[in-house]
C-alpha cells in the first residue's frame, strides 16, 4: 500500500494543474487542489490524471467558489526535522 501512496504522490507532483494535495484520513484518501480553465479542462484532467490510474477507485470533484485565508495567521513553514539545522 505504501508503494501505491508514494507512486501517487510522485504522479501528483508531476501534474501542472495540481496546486497542492493532502493525504487524509476518512472516506477519501486524498484531497487534490487543482487549477483548471473550465469544466471541460476539469473533466479531461480528472479522466486523464486520475481515473486511468490503477490505484484510483473513486473520484469526487468539488468547485471552490471562494477562498479566504485568515490574514492574522503567519505563512506556514515546515517545522525543522530533528538533526537538521534550520536555514
Amino acid at each position: 500500500a505504501q508503494v501505491q501512496v508514494t507512486a501517487f504522490h510522485d504522479h501528483l507532483l508531476r501534474l501542472p494543474e495540481v496546486i497542492s494535495f493532502f493525504h487524509v484520513a476518512g472516506a477519501n484518501d486524498f484531497l487534490v487542489h487543482a487549477g483548471v480553465r473550465d469544466s471541460t479542462h476539469l473533466r479531461d484532467f480528472v479522466i486523464g490524471a486520475f481515473t486511468a490510474r490503477p490505484e484510483v477507485a473513486h473520484v469526487e470533484t468539488s468547485l471552490i467558489f471562494e477562498f479566504r485565508r485568515n490574514p492574522d495567521l503567519p505563512p506556514w513553514q515546515e517545522p525543522p526535522r530533528p538533526g537538521r539545522a534550520r536555514p
